[in-house]
């Protein structure tokens, strides 16, 4: 694809273009931010919103260390920083989950910070023991609370029709971006994740298309010669170092287990004829990250089977520093990994990345790959 407007074009450039240029590429629609891939998405663009998601960037924060402490994750004090420094305006709203205690105190400082009549924040309590007999009635119960939230703010009630029309195009773009996860060895890592990033980004009416397009073309492309295979883990991936040092030593990133990756599409679709049951379904039965309790979905026996499945010769953890619960998740999974003799690699990530250390070590780790596992099909 080497035309200006080809699909992957025109999705890398959506990717990389800032969140502050947001309302000139879309002047006609409404933003809300949204942090976390248990926020009910689907919701909010029935309620007419676009779902926005922000995300750590590269700017040093000069604002939010008077309001939250430095040492909590680079993603919330990067967020209310950028809030802090007026560069979130455009947003309507803004939507978090409730699933660590920084970002629950996050929603409570954002609230402090925005002027009510321009913009609001809403809070989606979803359970954190999600096999109880309790949690699907509950979680039920709030996204009707949501959903009355939302027609408040949106000025206009939201109908199961409309529901159902979003959760439609929703779905589709989950699938689609499932036949891109298993076609990424026809795109670099950055290109991948980038096209991933791109629908966190683009109002999903005109993502879909592109998406759907890409695929297409990817489905008759030649695989890229790449080697070792490797599989990433961890909770957010906002910084490019990691990608484009895999793509230059020409390792070949087979799955992923983040929450800007397959986490935020992976899931188990339901035929409920509610729409908010079929809502509480997927956030119930979707791949769950360390900040739920899913015992059905032992962490470590699903990493270790993804491994086998997609023939990986070995894991990267990428654990921003001062994220506790994937860092506790970390010492759990790592003990199933290293008993099923999985090589990995633990890499602590900081909003400023060190590009040099981290090339060191991935390309240490990727040269003890290629001596324990040669090139071969098999």
């Amino acid at each position: 694809m080497t035309a200006e407007n080809s699909p992957l074009k025109q999705l890398l450039a959506a990717a990389h273009t800032p969140l502050t240029a947001w309302s000139e590429h879309y002047p006609e629609q409404r933003a809300v931010g949204y942090m976390c891939t248990y926020v009910p998405e689907e919701m909010i663009h029935a309620a007419g919103f676009v779902p926005v998601r922000v995300r750590t960037t590269h700017q040093v924060p000069t604002h939010a260390d008077g309001h939250i402490q430095s040492y909590t994750c680079a993603l919330c004090r990067s967020a209310l920083d950028q809030l802090l420094r007026g560069e979130l305006h455009f947003l309507a709203g803004m939507v978090l989950a409730h699933t660590c205690d920084t970002m629950q105190a996050l929603a409570d400082m954002w609230a402090l910070n925005i002027e009510a009549d321009k913009s609001w924040v809403e809070t989606v309590m979803v359970p954190t023991n999600l096999v109880t007999p309790s949690a699907r009635p509950y979680l039920i119960a709030e996204l009707k609370r949501f959903r009355d939230r939302l027609a408040a703010h949106s000025g206009r009630p939201l109908s199961d029709e409309t529901l159902q029309s979003s959760i439609a195009l929703y779905r589709r773009k989950r699938h689609l971006l499932g036949q891109l996860s298993e076609l990424r060895d026809r795109l670099t890592a950055t290109e991948f994740y980038s096209v991933v990033d791109a629908g966190m980004k683009m109002p999903p009416a005109s993502y879909v298309p592109l998406l759907a397009a890409l695929i297409e073309h990817l489905r008759s492309a030649p695989a890229r010669p790449s080697h070792p295979r490797v599989m990433l883990v961890g909770a957010v991936l906002d910084d490019p170092t990691l990608l484009d040092v895999l793509d230059d030593l020409g390792a070949q990133v087979t799955d992923d287990d983040l929450c800007t990756g397959t986490r935020s599409f992976a899931t188990v679709e339901t035929e409920a004829k509610a729409p908010l049951e079929a809502v509480a379904d997927r956030l119930l039965k979707r791949r769950p990250c360390p900040v739920k309790y899913q015992p059905q979905m032992p962490r470590g026996l699903y990493l270790r089977q993804r491994v086998q499945e997609t023939r990986t010769d070995g894991v990267i953890f990428v654990l921003p520093k001062f994220c506790d619960p994937h860092a506790f998740d970390y010492v759990l999974v790592k003990a199933d990994l290293e008993t099923a003799g999985v090589p990995f690699l633990h890499l602590e990530t900081e909003q400023t990345p060190a590009a040099g250390q981290i090339r060191t070590r991935v390309q240490a780790f990727l040269e003890m790959l290629d001596e324990r596992s040669p090139v071969a099909d098999n």
